[in-house]
């Protein structure tokens, strides 16, 4: 067993000696450099909670199968995620029935005033609510259309939908 104070040291020195090839192997399997470097990170975040670090014979093989299941389990959230708002998008449409002119006319009301609460968003922030909620597109896609990253693009849409929603409030 490793003495405590190595075993202190054990993720810097991997971090140290690994860090940059991790980050070009992340950077090939995810959507921009912000993608990699948060999974990077929660690669050192694993590895910092093993606690026999001495067990591990191959750091570099075990960094980067960390990583490697990391991404995959961001892929399968993104699937899930997608599978889930293409379902509630199914059920909603059957659920809908044939509009009348009032509701037409309400429809054309509310599109005017939703028009006038994005206005008042940064255009960016804009750009994220419409990409999103109309277009369908994913964070990760959202971030590379836009060139910020996917963590941004939630922070934007967070932002907006309260926005919205403060904005709109009492509509109903």
């Amino acid at each position: 067993m490793k003495p405590p104070a190595r075993q202190d040291t054990f993720v810097t020195d991997v971090a140290e000696r690994y860090g940059d090839d991790l980050l070009r192997f992340l950077s090939r399997r995810t959507a921009n450099a912000a993608d990699a470097r948060d999974v990077a990170q929660e690669t050192y975040t694993r590895l910092l909670r093993v606690e026999r670090k001495d067990l591990i014979e191959n750091p570099q093989a075990y960094l980067y199968r960390v990583a490697a299941n990391l991404i995959y389990e961001q892929q399968l959230k993104r699937r899930n995620d997608a599978a889930g708002l293409k379902r509630w998008t199914e059920e909603r449409q059957h659920d809908v029935e044939p509009i009348g002119t009032d509701r037409a006319a309400d429809a054309m009301f509310i599109r005017a005033r939703m028009g006038k609460v994005l206005d008042q968003l940064s255009p960016k922030c804009r750009a994220v609510i419409i990409l999103h909620r109309r277009d369908g597109l994913t964070y990760e896609e959202i971030g590379k259309h836009l060139g910020i990253s996917a963590r941004m693009v939630k922070k934007y849409l967070s932002i907006g939908l309260r926005h919205c929603r403060e904005k709109l409030r009492g509509m109903e």
